[in-house]
């Protein structure tokens, strides 16, 4: 049943409609031309009449209707608290490779959500299965062409799909797929791989039955199954460098017909294959529109584009100034003290997988004497585990500790640390910045993962960012 409250506006933009009409955030809009909102797609596609009525509650609970006549395209310019104004659909699959059911279970309630809704995926690009849709889902997304969706595939094989993911719903996919297409939505699909099981021979038939659904199938991510020290007894066998190396020779020699075939690459491997097997990572252009991006795919190759982009800034103009590599610093605010411009150095965290691409940057970028890098093992998940998004607040202070016992401490002003490894402020373990300033005597900052933010911290001053606590 949907809220009565709507969708709970968060942000009004100046100068925006919404503005004019007096709508302010703790509002909410409740329904668009006597149509409830379930979410923020139903505002999206309803605001885009150039007739619109809203009904809104305001903060005191007193009701408004408002009618507006405007541009198809002219947004309101608001933003919710949360996308969606009902329920999560959640996960009914069991999946053998299920990460979240390897996480322990003390950690925070919202990170046991296993989310597989559609509207997510569409709205901020979250992988689903297609096993938990009604007769109501598919005739909203026909009606709304809810367009791109992304799809945990991972083997188009309907009894090996029911067993990865134990519903016997999974054994569908290639239908629901097939239903999507001939509804005209476009597609991106990800396999993640287990070792002797979906891949070799079985991952050519997926590759294959993928591309049979033509143009609307758009591009496809394989990545390694990840298995945490929580899990005793893994489905298969954890990856290791020669079966790394077999998985993308097979990628690459489908990806070079495909762009025979479709003018594109199609299929990418994980960026964790090519760390893990040694082979050389493909070229930027190789990614084309880096649709796999947030899947962790391309993410090296953007880091070494951006690094060439700042090489050049500092072959024309000498060196960059801080102003002109402002904003790497993520938003975030610096917690504690922070030294003064050139009179420390900064100390950059980022995970084991990383760690060889940020140093290569340092000594590129020439800010050796001003930067040194600190990979953080991830002793809490384990250290197959090696990605920055997954640094936990306590590895990273054990990190640093460890780091101090050979280098003094007391030279180092602040703490850079990947801002992909935080959310609302916390670290998976509940961390936050200044727990880790507490520990280590040292400012803490999150950034962008990006070279443009060693340079910046690298002439960080105590005037740059605001200090708080």
């Amino acid at each position: 049943m949907a809220r009565k409250r709507g969708g709970l506006v968060r942000r009004v933009e100046p100068g925006s409609l919404a503005e004019h009409l007096g709508v302010e955030p703790g509002d909410s809009i409740v329904a668009v031309n006597g149509r409830r909102l379930r979410d923020e797609i139903d505002f999206r596609y309803l605001t885009a009449d150039p007739d619109v009525t809203l009904l809104i509650r305001k903060r005191d609970g007193s009701q408004e209707a408002y009618r507006i006549d405007k541009d198809p395209d002219e947004p309101l310019g608001v933003s919710f608290q949360d996308p969606l104004f009902d329920h999560m659909k959640t996960c009914k699959n069991n999946c053998v490779f299920c990460f979240i059911r390897q996480i322990p279970k003390e950690m925070r309630k919202s990170l046991h959500v296993r989310d597989d809704d559609y509207r997510m995926s569409f709205l901020h690009g979250n992988f689903v299965s297609l096993t938990n849709l009604d007769a109501a889902d598919w005739a909203r997304i026909e009606e709304q062409r809810i367009s791109p969706l992304r799809v945990s595939v991972h083997t188009t094989d309907p009894e090996l799909r029911q067993v990865l993911m134990s519903n016997p719903e999974a054994a569908k996919i290639m239908d629901h797929l097939e239903r999507l297409t001939r509804l005209g939505i476009r597609l991106h699909a990800q396999c993640v791989l287990l070792k002797g099981l979906n891949d070799g021979d079985n991952l050519l038939r997926t590759l294959s039955d993928l591309e049979s659904l033509g143009e609307s199938m758009v591009s496809v991510g394989v990545v390694p199954a990840i298995y945490t020290r929580y899990r005793a007894v893994t489905p298969s066998p954890r990856m290791d460098p020669e079966w790394a190396g077999q998985v993308l020779e097979m990628i690459e020699t489908y990806a070079d017909g495909a762009l025979k075939r479709r003018g594109s690459y199609w299929v990418y491997g994980a960026d964790e294959f090519y760390l893990v097997s040694g082979r050389p990572f493909p070229p930027h252009p190789y990614y084309g529109d880096f649709h796999q991006y947030e899947n962790g795919i391309g993410i090296v190759a953007d880091f070494r584009r951006s690094l060439e982009a700042e090489e050049e800034v500092r072959r024309a103009s000498g060196s960059a100034t801080h102003a002109e590599t402002r904003g790497a610093v993520a938003g975030q605010i610096v917690v504690g003290p922070v030294g003064r411009r050139g009179t420390r150095k900064a100390l950059a965290v980022t995970g084991e997988m990383a760690a060889g691409e940020v140093r290569s940057a340092v000594h590129r970028m020439g800010v050796d004497k001003q930067v040194s890098v600190c990979p953080v093992k991830n002793t809490f998940f384990g250290d197959s585990v090696t990605a920055a998004g997954l640094l936990t607040g306590q590895d990273i202070i054990s990190a640093i500790l460890e780091f101090g016992r050979k280098t003094d401490l007391r030279e180092y002003g602040v703490i850079a640390v990947p801002g992909v490894a935080l959310f609302n402020g916390k670290f998976l373990d509940n961390c936050k910045l200044a727990d880790i300033t507490r520990a280590t005597g040292i400012g803490a900052v999150a950034v962008e993962p990006c070279p443009a933010s060693l340079r910046e911290i690298a002439t960080l001053g105590e005037e740059s960012i605001p200090h708080v606590g």
